[in-house]
């Protein structure tokens, strides 16, 4: 009698729990296929009957996401958080992966510092924070991270140096765009040098900090300082994009500035960009004669769009009649990579 009542009451002969087992094993399949709408219809409808609702609703709500339905997503978020408020921890690391897809990414951020204060090491959390300070440009924060990044994941070295750098670069470019902004043009050598002051020792000799360092004095109208840095830095280590950045910036004594390049000159006589920051040089001491040759000198060295344009430019204002300019625009057109296109003979 009790058999024949059990198939009345359920003609399958399986409970109710049962079928919501299944159900939600056929919804994690259709989540893992990437079929949303039925993850979210079997998920949801079975989460109900589940013993353990938390993993329908956090997969329902990554479904819903996936379909645009934001606001299902966040109500399904909710509810996971209802059915099992201990879970708090997986509910967040759920709702930070649905900010970022949404690229909501100071929501992502408020929740990510949350669940730091939970479990500061978590490898997730970590990881999350760095993408999201990445996308909002939040320089200081991407340094302050990367000692963890190192020590608890074990991330690589080359990479995490390149990370640093970068971050510190922009960090640069970052300060010198708020003097602009803010108008501090008067305190902007004391602003740049003090953040010079706190970046790692084993940066300050990276080729690519000295220079933003000093194109950035250049921006906010500091050139003096900016030569006196390029002077320093290239007479302990020698760099060609320094040097050539040299040859740009006005220093405090354009006449000083160019015996000094002169010098350097003495030990790479065969240096085509060093060459041409003389030629510049000599242009800021109205030494035409000089500039031209060093240009010329720059030009034999190596052919390039600079010393060729240069070469032009100076011999142009010179106006010398009886030079014929034609073969050296020819060669400064063919260099710069023109499109073949008819023209007039």
């Amino acid at each position: 009698a009790r058999f024949g009542k059990k198939l009345i009451n359920n003609p399958f002969g399986k409970s109710s729990k049962e079928r919501a087992k299944e159900a939600t094993e056929k919804g994690i399949i259709a989540f893992l296929e990437g079929n949303w709408e039925l993850a979210k219809k079997l998920l949801t409808r079975s989460a109900r009957k589940n013993t353990k609702p938390i993993i329908n609703y956090l997969a329902a709500a990554h479904a819903s996401n996936e379909l645009g339905q934001t606001k299902d997503a966040q109500t399904l978020l909710k509810k996971a958080y209802e059915s099992t408020p201990e879970s708090d921890f997986a509910v967040g690391i759920a709702q930070t992966r649905i900010q970022i897809q949404q690229e909501k990414f100071e929501a992502a951020l408020a929740t990510l510092v949350r669940l730091k204060k939970l479990q500061p090491q978590h490898p997730f959390v970590l990881r999350q924070l760095k993408v999201v300070y990445l996308k909002l440009e939040d320089w200081q924060q991407v340094i302050k991270l990367i000692p963890l990044l190192r020590k608890e994941l074990k991330e690589d070295e080359t990479e995490l140096k390149e990370l640093e750098l970068h971050a510190w670069n922009q960090l640069f470019n970052q300060k010198a765009e708020e003097i602009l902004n803010r108008n501090q043009i008067d305190s902007a050598t004391e602003v740049l040098a003090a953040l010079w002051k706190t970046a790692p020792d084993k940066l300050c000799s990276e080729v690519s900090l000295v220079k933003t360092y000093a194109e950035q004095l250049i921006k906010v109208n500091q050139s003096a300082e900016a030569e006196t840095l390029l002077r320093i830095t290239l007479n302990q280590h020698w760099h060609t994009d320094l040097a050539a950045l040299y040859g740009t910036v006005q220093g405090a004594s354009p006449s000083e500035q160019l015996l000094h390049a002169e010098n350097w000159l003495k030990e790479r006589p065969n240096n085509a960009i060093l060459l041409l920051a003389l030629g510049r040089l000599s242009l800021q001491n109205q030494q035409w004669g000089k500039a031209l040759e060093y240009f010329e000198a720059s030009k034999r060295m190596h052919h390039t769009k600079e010393s060729m344009a240069e070469l032009c430019r100076l011999k142009l204002r010179m106006k010398k009649p009886q030079e014929n300019l034609s073969p050296l625009l020819e060669e400064l057109i063919e260099l710069m990579g023109l499109p073949k296109l008819p023209l007039p003979k």
